[in-house]
């Protein structure tokens, strides 16, 4: 898989909803499906399928490749079908990834589908000192579903490094599954507050009153809000991270636009976006430090020589 600095907590549950699906695929074929069909069905490129199906097979489902036409299928031997069920963790994980989805009627059967096999009472994500402990995640999760009001014990703040308690209506949660959104009745505006900064989660008798007011904001590529204090950044991609970059956010491809070919024709990429916070944007780029180039803000500039002089003490 790609470096794990890329983009990791934004892209996790999209390589794993992707690998779900890839499963799918090859579980429903009679004839079995070549590297090219499935890389046009994934929106990916031929090596990140070649990958995938390498994952599928390392972790034990039994493909098989017919040698004339190239084609892959799962078999269907009482082995693989075996390795369909998931306990407690992998389904876990699995729930996790899919609650960050649109909700649809399918999403809804997989979930069901999940919480069977493991019987998972709710989508949450694993405490490693106490399994069985609701985590700020799964209370907000269920106080969104049930649209009641929570009360963020002991939030600390990044700008005023303090604590204090948050009466919020919760209503969604960032791309990377790291934040929720939310309407702050006290401070009449929409706010985003990242679980890592909760000190305890306490879901409130009093349903919402503010949602002719929620609204998601426009989001950056590793799921950030875009607010008044978003940041343009301007790279020059290679070959290499411009593909990565197309794999990880398909859905910002079109912000890539080449710049110039050179002698051994190779294309450099203008990368020009906003973004919420330098850190996403700065992992992606920490990952890929040889094949890209810095081209606007300073600021980013500087970010990036801190993180470096950080990781070297």
């Amino acid at each position: 898989m790609t470096n794990p600095k890329a983009g990791q907590k934004q892209s996790d549950a999209g390589k794993l909803l992707r690998l779900f699906r890839l499963l799918n695929l090859l579980w429903n074929t009679s004839t079995g499906l070549r590297v090219e069909e499935i890389a046009q069905i994934q929106g990916i490129s031929k090596r990140t399928a070649y990958r995938d199906l390498d994952i599928l097979d390392q972790s034990g489902f039994v493909l098989i490749q017919e040698e004339r036409s190239g084609r892959f299928r799962l078999s269907q031997a009482r082995e693989s079908g075996q390795l369909l069920g998931f306990d407690r963790a992998e389904a876990d994980l699995l729930l996790t990834a899919i609650a960050a989805t649109t909700p649809t009627k399918g999403r809804d059967r997989l979930i069901t589908k999940l919480r069977s096999f493991a019987n998972l009472p709710e989508p949450m994500v694993p405490n490693p000192t106490n399994p069985e402990a609701p985590t700020p995640y799964s209370l907000l999760h269920e106080a969104i579903r049930r649209k009641q009001c929570v009360l963020l014990m002991a939030y600390r703040s990044a700008h005023s490094r303090s604590e204090r308690n948050r009466s919020i209506e919760p209503y969604a949660f960032s791309d990377d599954l790291s934040a929720v959104l939310a309407y702050e009745p006290s401070a009449s505006a929409i706010k985003t507050f990242k679980l890592d900064r909760i000190g305890e989660v306490r879901i409130l008798r009093e349903p919402w009153k503010h949602e002719h007011l929620h609204q998601s904001p426009e989001q950056d590529p590793f799921g950030l809000p875009l607010g008044p204090e978003s940041i343009e950044i301007k790279l020059s991609l290679g070959a290499l991270s411009a593909q990565l970059f197309r794999e990880e956010f398909p859905t910002h491809a079109h912000r890539l636009q080449p710049i110039s070919a050179h002698a051994n024709d190779t294309t450099t990429w203008l990368l020009h976006l906003r973004v919420g916070s330098m850190q996403g944007i700065g992992r992606f780029v920490l990952g890929l430090i040889d094949d890209v180039q810095i081209i606007a803000p300073a600021s980013f500039k500087k970010y990036l020589r801190d993180r470096i002089g950080q990781k070297l003490r």
